[in-house]
């Protein structure tokens, strides 16, 4: 993990006094934390000296089954650079008009101290409740706190980060259809990290690599990905296919271990030669690739949910082109609040 460069400027370093076994995570207030004496309260922001909000590791942003993939450096865990650290107050601080509710910050937060609030604007809960404690900044300090740090990132968590609905994807995807190129590969990266994988993004400007990405999941699947923003999309599905003989052949990642996966912000219309690709593809070659949208990764995230192919989850193609069913599936629900074809999130608008 990267050290936060601000930490050697820290006077005090926030130290809890007992550790929660249970976090949880509603809209609309902080994170509760639950101890085993049955007491619960809010923790406020610890100002982490590698704030989890703000940065991934550098394990994070590789993958191993490729070693030496080219990757971006970059670490930054909010795709659109909406988080910046205040001094002042030791805690992040959000830029609401850059901010697009993606839930990675909030997701990563060891404490929940990040949440939503009811209008679904991102907050920071600054209140420090008696179980939390101020102590000058040491070495010794410093090596417990990041050792609580570990520790609450392996508490378990329940509940939803932010209820989904038309209009907040519609802010949303406002938001997200006018944002530049250079951002694109960087929120399906970010997201896939956000939701336990490891996933390695290639370099700005690296036309050897080609795919835009690789990821690995919890379980160990690994795969391509191809990340498209645009109505074309029948590119990426050829893209992938490229990816898949440029794997096997540099890495020797064989076609049937690679679970390749296309983000889209929308899916593609039914008409589109998209779907027929996918579908070719797997009678031809035996090769399921996931297809998945941006809107539904948030989903997925606020849930409290994984990403993981197994059993090619994520497959669809011509003959069923519906993720809403795939998704209720995994979040345990009956449906998802969001109306039929909306923006494409979970089946194709047309």
């Amino acid at each position: 993990m990267q050290v936060f460069k601000e930490v050697s400027n820290r006077q005090n370093l926030s130290i809890l006094k007992e550790i929660p076994f249970a976090l949880e995570i509603r809209q609309g207030v902080p994170g509760t934390a639950h101890f085993r004496n049955g007491d619960e309260c809010h923790i406020g922001c610890l100002g982490c000296t590698n704030p989890r909000c703000m940065f991934f590791s550098e394990g994070e942003i590789q993958c191993p089954q490729v070693d030496g993939f080219p990757n971006d450096q970059s670490v930054h865990a909010c795709p659109v650079e909406a988080i910046t650290w205040d001094n002042s107050a030791s805690a992040p601080l959000i830029d609401s008009q850059k901010c697009m509710n993606c839930g990675i910050c909030v997701s990563r937060c060891p404490v929940g101290a990040l949440y939503f609030s009811n209008r679904g604007k991102l907050m920071v809960n600054a209140l420090q409740e008696k179980i939390t404690e101020r102590r000058k900044a040491d070495s010794k300090t410093h090596a417990v706190h990041l050792s609580q740090i570990e520790k609450l990132i392996d508490v378990p968590r329940t509940g939803v980060s932010l209820n989904a609905s038309d209009r907040l994807f519609e802010t949303i995807y406002d938001k997200l259809f006018h944002l530049k190129n250079n951002y694109h590969n960087m929120i399906g990266r970010n997201l896939l990290i956000a939701l336990g994988c490891k996933c390695a993004m290639r370099r700005i400007g690296d036309v050897y690599t080609r795919m835009d990405a690789v990821y690995s999941s919890l379980n160990g699947s690994f795969g391509a990905v191809e990340v498209e923003f645009g109505r074309d999309t029948l590119d990426a599905s050829r893209g992938i296919l490229d990816d898949i003989a440029v794997l096997n052949t540099r890495y020797g990642v064989h076609k049937h271990n690679n679970k390749a996966l296309v983000i889209c912000l929308q899916l593609p219309n039914a008409r589109q030669g998209y779907w027929q690709v996918v579908r070719d593809v797997k009678i031809v070659e035996g090769i399921k690739i996931g297809t998945i949208t941006v809107g539904a990764l948030m989903f997925l995230l606020w849930n409290g949910c994984i990403f993981e192919p197994e059993e090619d989850r994520y497959y669809i193609d011509y003959d069923n082109m519906d993720l809403r069913q795939i998704l209720c599936v995994q979040v345990d629900c009956d449906d998802i609040p969001i109306s039929d074809k909306t923006l494409g999130i979970m089946e194709p608008m047309k």
